[in-house]
Order: C-alpha cells, then sequence, then structure tokens
C-alpha cells in the first residue's frame, strides 16, 4: 500500500501502539467498560432477543471457537461475537462516547472472543480494546452529522473499522495486513437507524452491533489469509469518507490521539443517551422536593439540539416501549412516577398519569447547552404548579460522563442489577476482582468462562 495514504497512515498507528503508550486513565476505563459491557451481555442473555441471538450463534455457526457469553455454548469467532455484541446492546445500558457513540457493544465482543481462543493477557486484550477506540473515535467523529442527516447507524458503520482494528491488534498481525484489514472492513461498513422509525417490529438497533463485531473478525481473518482491500478505502475518490461522509480532510486523522478510550462514558440509565441528562435533572428536581403531580401546570424540557430532533425524540403518543425509550415527554413523566429509567420503568409509559403527564411537556432548546455540545450533553428540566412554585433541576453533563463518572460502587451497583440472580454471589465477586485486576490477567479467557452459571457449566 501507498505509505501516505489514510488507510496506511491508521494502519501504522493501530501497528505501533504498545501497552506502555497507554494513560492510566485509559486503563482505568478499560477494565471499567469491560465490567459494565460483561453486565449489559449478561443482563441482555436473560431477554427474548438474548437468547434468540445465542440459540442462533449456536445453532447456525458451530465451531469451537469461543464462548457464547452467559450460555456455555460454543460457535466461531465471528458467531460467538455477534451473539455477544447483540445481547449486549439490547437493553441499550452499553457505553456511550460523545464523538465515537456506542462503542463497546462493537469492540468487547471481539476482544473477549479472540481473548479467549488466543489465551491473550490482560494486557494485550486492553490493547487491542484501546486501538479500536481509537480507529472509530476518529472515522465516526469525521461523518457523525452527515450520517445521522442520512439515518446511517454508527455501529456497523465506523464499528465495523473499529472492530477490525481490534481484531487485527488481538491477532498480533504486522502493519500490512493491519492495513488490509481495516480497508476490507470499508466495504462491510452498513446499516440504517431505521430501526427508531420502525421500533418494536424489527431487532435491526441490536443486531446491527452483532455486524460491527462479526465484520471487524471477518475483515481481519481475510487479512490475514492475504486478501487484500483498496489502500484508498478512507481517502480515496471512493473511499469511505466520500462515500459515506462529506469527503476527506486530512486534519480528519487527529483525532487519532490514542486518548479515545480514556474520554468514553457510561450509561447508569437504560434508554437512548440523549435522554440520560433529562432523567438526570429531573432526578435533580426532586431531590428539592417532590411537587404534587395533580397540581403541575407546566413542564419544560430544555436541552441540546441532537436530543430534541428529530421528531421521534418528542413524541407524545409513542406505541411500543421501542418508540417511548427515545422520548423526552415520556422520560420526565415516568422519572416524575417512578424515580428511575430502567427498562421496567420504561414499560409503564402509557399508564394513564404518566400519559396525563407528557401532554403538559414543552420540549426547548438550551442555547448555553447547545454552545458546548457535544463537550457537553446537559439538560434543564422546570416544574411550575397551579401555585406558582417553580421547581428546577439542571445538569451540565449526563451522569456517567467523564466529567460526571460514576463512582465504583455505582459501576458494581449496575452490575448486580444486570446480572440479577442469573449467577451465584461467588462468581459474581470473581467477576468483579478479575475485572479490577484487569491488567494482570494471564488469560482474558477466564473472564468469559465465569460468565456461565456453575450448573450450566458442569452440564457442557
Amino acid at each position: 500500500m501507498i505509505d501516505n495514504t489514510a488507510i496506511s497512515i491508521v494502519g501504522e498507528f493501530v501497528a505501533n501502539r504498545h501497552y506502555d503508550d497507554l494513560s492510566d486513565l485509559a486503563i482505568t476505563r478499560a477494565r471499567q467498560v469491560t465490567l459494565d459491557f460483561i453486565g449489559t451481555m449478561l443482563g441482555g442473555y436473560q431477554t427474548r432477543l438474548g437468547a434468540l441471538a445465542a440459540d442462533y450463534a449456536a445453532q447456525m455457526q458451530p465451531g469451537d471457537d469461543a464462548a457464547i457469553v452467559g450460555d456455555g455454548r460454543r460457535s466461531t469467532l465471528e458467531g460467538a461475537a455477534w451473539a455477544n455484541a447483540t445481547m449486549g446492546k439490547y437493553l441499550g445500558m452499553d457505553d456511550s462516547h460523545r464523538t465515537a457513540g456506542h462503542v463497546a457493544s462493537q469492540l468487547a465482543p471481539v476482544a473477549l472472543a479472540l481473548g479467549e481462543r488466543l489465551r491473550l493477557t490482560g494486557e494485550q486484550y486492553i490493547l487491542a480494546l484501546a486501538v479500536g477506540y481509537d480507529v472509530m473515535d476518529m472515522v465516526h467523529s469525521a461523518v457523525d452529522s452527515w450520517q445521522r442527516e442520512r439515518g446511517m447507524d454508527h455501529k456497523s458503520q465506523a464499528g465495523t473499522f473499529g472492530s477490525a482494528a481490534t481484531a487485527a491488534k488481538a491477532m498480533g498481525l504486522p502493519a500490512d495486513k493491519i492495513k488490509n484489514a481495516l480497508a476490507l472492513a470499508m466495504d462491510m461498513a452498513c446499516g440504517t437507524e431505521q430501526y427508531v422509525w420502525d421500533a418494536g417490529s424489527c431487532d435491526t438497533k441490536d443486531l446491527l452491533a452483532g455486524y460491527g463485531a462479526r465484520n471487524g473478525i471477518y475483515a481481519a481473518k481475510l487479512a490475514d489469509f492475504g486478501f487484500r482491500g483498496p489502500p484508498g478505502a478512507l481517502d480515496g475518490e471512493y473511499g469511505y469518507f466520500h462515500a459515506f461522509g462529506p469527503g476527506y480532510d486530512e486534519a480528519f486523522l487527529d483525532a487519532l490521539d490514542g486518548e479515545a478510550l480514556a474520554r468514553t462514558g457510561f450509561k447508569p440509565h437504560a434508554g437512548c443517551r440523549h435522554v440520560h441528562s433529562c432523567v438526570d435533572a429531573t432526578q435533580e428536581l426532586l431531590k428539592s422536593g417532590r411537587p404534587n403531580l395533580d397540581a403541575i401546570t407546566s413542564i419544560e424540557v430544555n436541552t441540546y439540539l441532537e436530543a430534541i430532533t428529530p421528531e421521534f425524540r418528542v413524541n407524545y403518543e409513542p406505541q411500543v416501549i421501542g418508540q417511548a425509550g427515545f422520548s423526552l415527554p415520556v422520560t420526565v413523566s415516568v422519572i416524575l412516577t417512578r424515580g428511575n429509567w430502567f427498562r421496567e420503568d420504561i414499560e409503564t409509559f402509557d399508564e394513564p398519569e404518566q400519559k396525563r403527564l407528557r401532554q403538559l411537556v414543552k420540549v426547548g432548546l438550551d442555547e448555553e447547552i447547545q454552545a458546548g455540545h457535544p463537550l457537553t450533553n446537559g439538560c434543564e428540566v422546570r416544574i411550575t404548579t397551579d401555585d406558582g412554585t417553580l421547581y428546577k433541576g439542571r445538569v451540565e453533563y449526563a451522569k456517567g460522563e467523564p466529567e460526571n463518572m460514576l463512582a465504583d460502587a455505582e459501576f458494581e451497583e449496575k452490575f448486580r442489577y444486570l446480572v440479577g440472580d442469573m449467577l451465584p454471589p461467588d462468581q459474581i465477586a470473581h467477576i468483579l476482582d478479575r475485572c479490577a485486576q484487569l491488567e494482570h490477567l494471564a488469560d482474558v479467557g477466564e473472564l468469559v468462562h465465569l460468565t456461565v452459571p456453575q450448573h450450566e457449566m458442569a452440564l457442557k
């Protein structure tokens, strides 16, 4: 490949990154991402779609390369990564990066599957995860606004590049093969966000994460076997940035600074990340006193533009939970009546009191918050009662952003909530301990094996 192509520059970056290059914060985030996503996978495994994904991978893609998380059955590398990504995305509680979107659902399943298969150490696993974050952040931040206007989904678009980088690094491929893996991944980029309009009628929101994970491994395996991708895969006349973005600018590569993983955030709540600052602001409001719900005359929700457009984000009459999870009027009404924003709370969106309250909601743009977006993603909620009393809650950053990070106890609380009673206490304790010492693990496969209930392991 020509050395000055964008794909070559990115490939050299991935090839030349070493564990010692990573910041302490990036390593800390790798521990948190791993624990967080194991939790979301185990939570998702216990759902209809999670069980379906596990069954599909085990039955339709049989193999002995990697385990299906929570299940113990085995599949091909691609099959296990696809199933684990799909189940990990289902609950919508995976990580959220302000410029790269939802990243862990594409990369963590790849690193875990290959980590188990290749017996990677914790350091090797963390490095593979980190370079995937770097590549996905660079690609997605360059095309985000252009793709959003056209309804493309980042998980199987930029996510395929990030997954290919993670897979190639985990496999220990040399620079020339890493470049080809990235170049081959370009023609596997796919996916739209039509699922937000057809929520409740399709499963693609979550399958797209699986596509990204699967295709990244596939691209790396093709490159390792000797297949080549186009040198102009990113910056060529028909390359990714022209075909799927606004065109190529050398400045895009400046985002490849090695710190993307350190900047990731986490979701303490379910539903779309863009409603989370509304959740936090409403919960903040309730701390100063709970208004009499019968006395409320108006509810104002003011936040940044991306959280209030398109119109499905201001949906007063959602028909299914998939639509309700994107709606700001639903969000504030659920928090006022339930206090929390987990899936079981969102499922109550059509109860009479919530239907009444959301009709009082007026959604608007907060110019100050918008001026700081995407570095800020705050919200202000104002509630007025019939006696003129004003209740106000405001946050500048959603809970889980780097500036408003979860405490260790909150990560553990979320993990235990997601796992429920699926695993016995000793296995949960072991997973918590291993993730806390992730960089010291001799074999990352131990983490995957700990996700399977002990009685299931005995049967398989």
